[in-house]
């Protein structure tokens, strides 16, 4: 069966190979009758004169030659057609040919210069003008970006920028515009003046470049170097042209800006010192810089369009979460390896969207934290030198004083020995001094080191209501108005009931202390986002702005009389306990303190 269809097919083949000889043959035949058809009747007029003065051989050689001749006719035009249109500039376009060669390659090339050079040349060459320019909207003026001219032509002007009037005129009318028909029918004052500026510049046609409506360029072309006029083939062929290298340009300049755009990027992620891996929708590996090398000790061209297993597990999962969670990503802190130091890094990841929203991939930005933790713990050692510093100057101001007058009665005392009364006065100053030094001892005692006693879960109001009921008397004294608001239900934290009651009491005897007499004070707890929150608020004059970072340095007071340890104190209490403490000036006047304290709920175990 297959044999036969396939004989069949060589067999119909052959038939229409023959019916087609066949057909050209006939043809032929016919033209060849038709040429001498006019001999044939020239010559029976003619062949009874002919037959008196010609032999019959000399009548048979005539006859071939006319017959020659007439066939030779056609071949000879045509030939004598194309030599003339070789030498004098009448070459006519193929429209078809021009037209499929230009379309493939419009659609192909993306880089501007090539794209618009090829333009010129298929101009020049499709109808023989005197020269071309294009010019393209930069920013609003249309600046020359290609020309070509005959040099053998005549005055041919290609100026930097097209003649805003040519613009304005094609943009209004979005089709070409032929100089010599400016003229025609009842010309404007306009056209008039576009008319004699295309003249001075030889322009004899004027081309738009449209795209999405929008001209944004023009061809200019001067005369045809045959003196011809610009035939209604040469302008159809010349605005399908147009209309294709509008969107051609667009599209390339379109093309040079994603080029632009992906250098710029390039070099920033090139040269920035943060690590920068972008991965697309199935986890391939896209983008890879120089930095991630470094840190990751892997090779760009190792990784580059490649499967994301082959990063290290901590960028690798921080990815694929984000892809898969479709939203941005903090890791912290992790640590990575390049294979001979393990760095402490911090990685952000963010997914890449459209503007669909559909997910194309995803990027990670990571950097090493070692700089900044070798900063920070200099910047630590720095704090705790000067820390020191101010508690050693602190302690040798404090205990100065003592020494002071215990040094002056000691140095008394063998000459005043039978004065009894220097002797007992003697005796109770330095047991009053002597005293201070213990009470400052202790005080920096509880500073340095709180009591090692464990923590426990205990309800917040317990130690905050002591230390109101100690200090209940020196309110009293001052006539200080005393607001209570704990709360209803328990308010369960972690920590040392004595030294969380220290801790408020310190804070309750600084506001009796700023608040002045018949004030108000007021004691605050209320429990928000796991945390218990604590406020002691008083009436005083508040704390200086410029002074409110200090108030907790040891030995830092604006009082005459204070020491400068109770606020240290209760900084070192609340850090024991997780907790903040801060400070504030109210608006309507008096500080306000504030203690932060993490809940302790899941640790509520019996005792």
């Amino acid at each position: 069966m297959f044999v036969a269809l396939v004989a069949h097919a060589i067999i119909r083949h052959r038939l229409m190979d023959l019916r087609l000889v066949v057909h050209r043959g006939l043809t032929l035949a016919t033209a060849v009758l038709v040429s001498l058809l006019p001999v044939a009747v020239v010559m029976t007029l003619a062949w009874p004169r002919l037959s008196l003065y010609l032999e019959p051989h000399e009548l048979a050689l005539v006859l071939g030659a006319i017959a020659v001749v007439s066939l030779l006719i056609p071949v000879t035009r045509d030939v004598a057609g194309r030599i003339l249109d070789r030498y004098v500039y009448r070459t006519q376009a193929n429209f078809r040919r021009t037209v499929r060669t230009a379309s493939t390659t419009l659609s192909r090339v993306l880089e501007l210069n090539t794209l618009l050079r090829f333009l010129t040349d298929t101009v020049v060459i499709s109808t023989r003008s005197e020269g071309v320019a294009i010019y393209l909207d930069e920013r609003g003026a249309f600046r020359r970006a290609a020309h070509d001219r005959d040099p053998a032509a005549g005055h041919f002007a290609t100026p930097d920028a097209a003649p805003l009037a040519a613009v304005r005129a094609l943009a209004a009318t979005r089709d070409l515009i032929v100089t010599d028909e400016l003229m025609r029918d009842d010309a404007t004052v306009e056209r008039h003046a576009l008319h004699d500026e295309l003249t001075r510049l030889n322009w004899a046609l004027l081309l738009p470049l449209i795209s999405e409506g929008t001209v944004i360029g023009v061809i200019a072309l001067g005369p045809k170097l045959s003196g011809d006029p610009f035939y209604p083939q040469d302008l159809d062929l010349l605005m399908t042209l147009a209309n294709q290298a509008g969107v051609a340009v667009k599209n390339a300049r379109l093309y040079a800006q994603v080029v632009l755009a992906n250098e710029y990027i390039s070099n920033i992620v090139a040269t920035i010192e943060s690590g920068v891996v972008a991965v697309d929708a199935t986890g391939r590996i896209a983008l890879f810089n120089r930095a991630a090398a470094q840190l990751t000790g892997l090779a760009t061209a190792d990784v580059l369009d490649r499967p994301d297993e082959v990063l290290p597990a901590c960028l690798t999962d921080a990815l694929r979460r984000s892809l898969a969670e479709r939203r941005a990503l903090t890791l912290p802190e992790a640590m990575l390896s390049d294979g001979t130091t393990t760095h402490p890094i911090i990685c952000a990841t963010s997914p890449l969207l459209d503007p669909a929203g559909a997910v194309l991939g995803a990027v990670a930005v990571f950097s090493d934290l070692t700089p900044l933790k070798e900063l920070e713990a200099g910047r630590r050692r720095a704090e705790r030198l000067a820390y020191f510093e101010g508690l050693a100057s602190g302690i040798a101001h404090e205990i100065k004083n003592p020494l002071v007058a215990i040094k002056t009665f000691v140095q008394l005392l063998p000459r005043r020995t039978a004065d009894e009364r220097f002797v007992e006065e003697f005796g109770r100053i330095a047991t009053r001094e002597i005293g201070r030094v213990e009470q400052l001892v202790e005080r920096l005692r509880t500073l340095s080191r709180p009591t090692d006693r464990p923590a426990r879960p205990l309800d917040l109001r317990s130690p905050i209501v002591e230390a109101i009921e100690t200090m209940r008397a020196a309110f009293e004294e001052k006539n200080i108005e005393v607001s209570v608001a704990l709360g209803a239900t328990p308010c369960v934290v972690v920590g040392d009931h004595a030294e969380i009651e220290q801790l408020f009491l310190n804070l309750l005897m600084n506001a009796h202390e700023a608040t002045p007499p018949q004030g108000m004070l007021r004691v605050e707890l209320a429990v928000t986002g796991g945390h218990a929150v604590a406020t002691v608020l008083d009436t005083g004059p508040g704390v200086p702005s410029e002074l409110l970072e200090r108030v907790f340095e040891p030995f830092f007071t604006t009082k005459q009389r204070g020491s400068g340890l109770g606020l240290a104190i209760c900084t070192a209490i609340a850090q024991k306990h997780d907790a903040r403490l801060r400070i504030a000036n109210r608006p309507s006047g008096g500080a306000v303190f504030t203690v932060d304290f993490p809940l302790g709920v899941d640790a509520l175990v019996p005792a």
